[in-house]
């Protein structure tokens, strides 16, 4: 059996709509547009570690119908991992003893740094959010004082909020595929149901909003608002507003206000991160705090603040013993 036949007629219509999300079938389906091509006609057996290292390096050469520039190295690890979980799969089904795919793939370059707004930048903007309506001053200052991500954020409901403890349990994510319903998911992973804290006045800018939510649905939709209602509900709708609502507004905010156009939403959560971290937050608490799974997963993508802050420590020691 070919991989195009065994993706076009088990794959995709045994295996993948037990096992993934809504969103993540979209996303593989795009990758696998990209690696039919060149690996579709190979007999599953028949495929070695050569023919993946050859089509990635082709891959690298693909300039996107958007930019008009190569793709980036972070599509070609999303084919790789695409790859290697579809052949994972033909493995456990029995039609391979082994997946040809694994150690195929080098990340090529070096990885950028992440976009991270400095204290200055992240100042600004809260100056520039408090000039904007409260729905997304809340929204936007919620991410910058947690570091949650935005479909974390679209599915806080009320209920969510402990205002005597003043935390938040993370449990939900919302997603929006193109040409779908809006898809409210619990976490992708066990750490990513989580707590996280909010201070005073986070609180009060919180409980002012709850009191604006309250008004709106009473006046404008005849209803009551419930703990169990969503924090940032679409108008009219018992419906979360999508991650793609926040990150246009956002967009309209840095051009406003003069701000760095490279910033995005995912940038505050990251910012949280480097600001803990600058802080002296060890990196357990960071990564409890983001919901990565593994400590390790945090050092690897915050390596650059991490090695900031031993730099600084190496040289309070040395100064500090005259070194």
């Amino acid at each position: 059996m070919t991989l195009a036949k065994y993706i076009e007629s088990i794959w995709l219509p045994k295996i993948a709509p037990h096992k993934l999300a809504k969103s993540t079938l979209a996303r593989d389906k795009q990758d696998i547009d990209r690696f039919l091509p060149a690996l579709g006609g190979y007999k599953l057996k028949e495929l070695r570690p050569e023919h993946f290292r050859k089509f990635y390096t082709e891959l690298r050469t693909v300039k996107s119908q958007n930019t008009g520039k190569p793709l980036s190295e972070c599509t070609v690890e999303g084919v790789h991992a695409c790859l290697c979980g579809i052949l994972s799969d033909a493995m456990e089904g029995g039609f391979l003893d082994h997946n040809p795919a694994w150690r195929t793939y080098r990340y090529a370059g070096k990885k950028k740094e992440k976009i991270i707004a400095d204290e200055e930048t992240v100042q600004k903007l809260i100056t520039a959010l408090e000039d904007e309506s409260i729905k997304y001053e809340t929204y936007f200052k919620i991410i910058i004082a947690t570091g949650m991500r935005r479909g974390e954020c679209c599915g806080l409901r009320w209920s969510d909020l402990d205002w005597q403890k003043r935390t938040i349990h993370i449990q939900r994510n919302v997603v929006k595929v193109s040409g779908e319903e809006i898809i409210v998911k619990e976490t992708k992973t066990t750490a990513g149901d989580r707590y996280v804290y909010f201070s005073s006045e986070m609180g009060s800018l919180l409980q002012e909003y709850r009191r604006e939510c309250e008004w709106q649905a009473d006046a404008y939709e005849g209803f009551q608002l419930t703990d169990d209602d969503y924090i940032f509900r679409r108008h009219d709708t018992h419906l979360p507003m999508t991650p793609n609502s926040f990150t246009w507004r956002f967009n309209l905010i840095l051009k406003k206000n003069g701000l760095p156009e490279k910033l995005n939403v995912h940038s505050l959560r990251h910012t949280n991160a480097s600001l803990l971290i600058a802080n002296g937050t060890d990196v357990a608490t960071v990564a409890g705090l983001l919901g990565h799974s593994q400590p390790s997963t945090t050092l690897d993508i915050y390596t650059h603040a991490f090695d900031k802050n031993k730099k600084a420590a190496s040289e309070t020691l040395q100064s500090g013993l005259d070194i």
